[in-house]
């Protein structure tokens, strides 16, 4: 890794899965351009960051990995403010999500690729993009193969981010399965395969008892390729209405030959943008932000996922979850065996994660969805195509009145709006880059998503009600009073969280789409020699978890930018 100057090829800012991957395979080209990785963050390099069992805490636990950002309070949910947490430091989001690895349906990337144009998203060129990010390990005990069973030709091997699925799975997981056919929901051997329809296994970035994050991409970083951190950007410097460089906080300059690439995602490039004077003219001129380019979409077209929760109680013994959180000597016990050889309790609690996406007869047959456009309305009737998602074991987020005791056991269910038809935005607070961006997603503004949301929540009420759970089932508990849509709303209304899934601020589009703000090489309109590179410039918000998307993105970024500059030539050619 290089030392720090002033004057490279590439600037990339954040150093998240898209920053990352855009930066590492810039660098490694043959032609060796100097590569600038700016991040505002630390090298998150201690080793309990990477603990699998934490996947679904860490993010509350370390303020340093976390912007902590909230939403505006939301009106269409009882006035709550959202937690919408961005990773901070090395790896980015990566860092402190929750290690899902899922790739969605296939027929979302071809309509990404109808919309912008551009075949390169097409999924027949997308699913072997996906190969160069995994090394996919497959190997699933004898006795799960019923339930879950990807084909290794299906999945990437030699890449640089190791995926795999828990061994041992926890006590009782494969009743999910079983549950899942009892109600009609239906299984899937893998989820990953294009088409996630069915109850299957979400897949895991973590391997041989470690995490897995976007900082994989770095390690053994040539020379060539130089790596600022703890240093946040103020903006973008521009020579009219060309990129040349980049301003920190602290007043530092760097200068870029080529491009200046913006992976900060989809919450912090739009605010980089409006800081450097490129968004609406109406919200930089209220700041007082000298209007470099007036580019009214700017922060426009926020969507994310989001989801309520259920809790079954079960009588104890069915699992042991609470048993050890509750019990001193055996959480130190298991953290003294995991820092001697990565295995034990914190590689297998809550690292098997039951994740499904399922079709709904109810929500295509609703008012909300017969008011939606044709072609939308077509879209999600493609067979692979899911109306929500529904996934189990990880902690419980919502308890109602009651309190969980040691000797409690508890599945809880997760249920997320695919699809959603509610956009919101991102604009300033100030003109202070060390402010928080102002986000208001404005979940659940529109009555088909309100209409998934009921279904979705009803689905896992008819789920936790399954015959195979009748044996060890003591309660409901933080679910809705009834299976009333009135009940029902009222619970996720006040329940609801972000999946972080945030994207498509900046999106992209065709040359004569006024509301795309780049175009399908990632260049920034009306500017010169500007990108950027995550999930900002999604035209949609695909059926996955996104992290997977934004590893996508920057391998797309990569090709398109090594291909324009033919960095593969020997560097004279430069």
């Amino acid at each position: 890794m290089g030392s720090i100057t002033t004057g490279y090829d590439f600037i990339v800012v954040g150093a998240g899965p898209s920053g990352c991957v855009t930066a590492a395979r810039l660098a490694r080209t043959a032609s060796k351009p100097s590569v600038l990785l700016v991040e505002a963050g630390g090298d998150n390099k201690d080793p309990s960051y990477m603990i699998p069992a934490d996947r679904f805490s860490l993010f509350a636990k370390e303020p340093s990995m976390n912007w902590g950002y909230k939403t505006e309070p939301q009106k269409h949910l009882e006035g709550q403010q959202i937690d919408y947490s961005r990773g901070k430091g090395l790896g980015g989001s990566s860092a402190i999500n929750f290690s899902c690895w899922v790739i969605g349906a296939d027929e979302d990337f071809n309509e990404w690729a109808r919309k912008v144009g551009d075949d390169v998203w097409s999924w027949r060129n997308v699913k072997e993009r996906l190969k160069q990010v995994e090394s996919y390990h497959v190997e699933i005990p004898a006795e799960h193969r019923k339930f879950i069973n990807p084909k290794a030709e299906d999945h990437g091997t030699n890449g640089p981010l190791h995926v795999s699925y828990a061994d041992p799975w926890e006590k009782g997981l494969t009743d999910v399965f079983v549950a899942a056919e009892e109600v009609g929901m239906g299984t899937n051997l893998d989820v990953n395969s294009g088409n996630p329809i069915g109850m299957g296994m979400g897949a895991g970035c973590m391997y041989q008892g470690s995490r897995t994050t976007a900082s994989s991409y770095l390690e053994d970083a040539p020379a060539n390729l130089t790596i600022a951190l703890n240093s946040p950007v103020a903006k973008v410097l521009l020579s009219g209405k060309k990129a040349t460089g980049l301003k920190t906080i602290d007043g530092r300059e760097f200068h870029a030959k080529k491009d200046v690439i913006l992976s900060g995602g989809a919450l912090n490039s739009p605010q980089l943008l409006m800081l450097s004077g490129i968004g609406p003219e109406n919200e930089l001129q209220k700041h007082g932000i000298p209007v470099i380019h007036n580019l009214s979409e700017v922060g426009k077209n926020l969507q994310d996922h989001c989801f309520s929760t259920a809790t079954l109680l079960q009588k104890p013994g069915t699992n042991d979850r609470m048993t050890f959180e509750t019990d001193a000597a055996a959480v130190a016990a298991a953290r003294a065996r995991y820092d001697k050889d990565k295995s034990g309790v914190l590689s297998t609690f809550y690292c098997s994660t039951p994740m499904g996406w399922f079709k709904n007869d109810a929500v295509l047959a609703s008012k909300e969805f017969k008011a939606l456009d044709q072609c939308t309305q077509e879209h999600l009737k493609k067979p692979t195509v899911p109306i929500f998602e529904i996934t189990t074991h990880t902690p419980p987020l919502f308890l109602g009145d009651y309190t969980l005791q040691p000797t409690d056991s508890y599945l809880t269910a997760l249920a997320f709006v695919m699809n959603p038809h509610s956009y919101g935005e991102v604009t300033l607070n100030s003109a202070d880059p060390s402010d928080a961006p102002k986000c208001d997603p404005n979940l659940l503004s529109h009555p088909f998503d309100r209409r998934v949301m009921i279904e979705a929540m009803r689905k896992v009420m008819d789920f936790l009600e399954a015959p195979v759970f009748k044996k060890t089932t003591v309660k409901m508990i933080g679910c809705p009073k009834s299976r009333s849509d009135e009940d029902i709303w009222d619970h996720c209304s006040r329940n609801l969280f972000s999946s972080w899934h945030m994207c498509s601020t900046l999106r992209m589009g065709k040359t004569d789409d006024k509301g795309a703000c780049t175009d399908t090489d990632f260049r920034v309109r009306g500017i010169q020699n500007l990108r950027v590179v995550d999930l900002s410039v999604l035209p949609l918000l695909p059926n996955n978890h996104t992290q997977s998307t934004a590893y996508l993105v920057g391998e797309t970024a990569a090709e398109k930018i090594i291909a324009e500059y033919g960095l593969e030539k020997e560097p004279t050619s430069l």
